[in-house]
C-alpha cells in the first residue's frame, strides 16, 4: 500500500510502519493521522503482519503535531475540537488494542503526539540521542491523546505531572532510568535491536500474544476477581488453539514449534 506520510513495508511478518516526513522532522498532520488509521486497519486484517515496528524516516521520530494544524484548530467550534480530539484518540486506541505486539524505535526528537503514540506501543526502544517531551503546555493545551495517563504509569504521577505541568524534555538515559522507555541503545542501534525483538514475537504465537496484550492493558483498571476472570477465558481459548497443540507436540518431539496464529 502506497502512503504520502508514512511507509509500511513487511520484513518476516514484522510491518514496519516508518512516520516519512523527514523534512519536517517527521510532524504529524492531518494526512498522517489518516494514513496511520488506514496503514493500522491493514495491519490488523493481514495475518503476513504479526508484530509492528514504529520508526521515524531520517534523524527523528517526530517532532510532533504540525504547528500548522494548530491554526486550524482555533478555526473549529467547541464542538468541532472535540470531534476531532475524539478522531485522533480513536486511531490512537487502534494502535494501543491491536492484539499484535507495536514496537517503536525511537531516535532523535520524539515530542507531543508522536510521543503519545510511542507511550501507546507495548515496548520502546530509544537511541542514545532520543529526546523526549510532552510540549502542549508550552502551547498552553495539555497531551489529549492518552499521554497523561500512560506516562503517569509508566513514571508514577508526580513526575508525570511534572513533566506535563512544565513542558519539560528528558534525554534517553533518564528516559531509561525512570523507565519510560524499556530498552536504551546506542545511537543508530534502535531499529536494529527492536527489529530483533520484533521479529522474534512474530515468530511466536500469534493468538496468545494478542490474548495476553489483552488481558494485560484491561488488568491495569481491574481487580483482582475480574483480571483473574480475563486469565480464564483468555486461557480457555488459547488450550483450545492449534498453536499450543503444536508447542506440545514440538516439546515431546524437541524441536521447535511452527505456530500459525490459530
Amino acid at each position: 500500500m502506497d502512503f504520502e506520510t508514512l511507509k509500511l513495508e513487511v520484513e518476516d511478518r514484522v510491518a514496519v510502519l516508518t512516520l516519512n516526513r523527514p523534512k519536517t522532522m517527521n510532524a504529524m498532520n492531518t494526512m498522517m493521522f489518516a494514513e496511520l488509521k488506514s496503514a493500522i486497519d491493514t495491519i490488523k486484517m493481514d495475518p503476513e503482519m504479526q508484530a509492528v515496528l514504529l520508526a521515524g524516516e531520517g534523524s527523528a521520530f517526530s517532532s510532533g503535531l504540525d504547528v500548522a494544524e494548530f491554526q486550524t484548530l482555533r478555526d473549529l467550534t467547541t464542538a468541532g475540537i472535540k470531534n476531532a480530539v475524539r478522531m485522533l484518540q480513536d486511531i490512537f486506541a487502534q494502535v494501543e488494542n491491536l492484539e499484535k505486539p507495536v514496537i517503536a524505535a525511537i531516535q532523535g526528537p520524539c515530542f507531543g503526539a508522536a510521543m503519545e503514540l510511542c507511550l501507546t506501543s507495548d515496548i520502546r526502544f530509544a537511541a542514545g540521542d532520543a529526546v523526549f517531551g510532552l510540549l502542549e503546555m508550552k502551547f498552553g493545551i495539555i497531551p489529549d491523546l492518552g499521554g497523561c495517563k500512560k506516562l503517569a504509569r509508566l513514571v508514577g504521577p508526580g513526575r508525570a505531572k511534572e513533566l506535563i505541568y512544565t513542558g519539560g524534555t528528558v534525554h534517553a538515559q533518564e528516559a531509561y532510568r525512570i523507565g519510560m522507555i524499556e530498552h536504551l541503545t546506542p545511537v543508530g542501534e534502535a531499529l536494529d535491536q527492536a527489529m530483533v525483538l520484533a521479529k522474534r514475537l512474530a515468530a511466536g504465537p500469534a493468538l496468545a500474544l494478542g490474548l495476553a496484550k489483552r488481558v494485560i492493558n484491561r488488568s491495569l483498571d481491574a481487580t483482582v476477581e475480574e483480571c483473574f476472570e480475563l486469565d480464564q477465558l483468555a486461557q480457555t481459548i488459547c488450550v483450545r488453539s492449534d498453536d499450543f497443540q503444536e508447542a506440545v507436540n514440538a516439546f515431546t518431539q524437541k524441536r521447535k514449534p511452527e505456530f500459525k496464529g490459530s
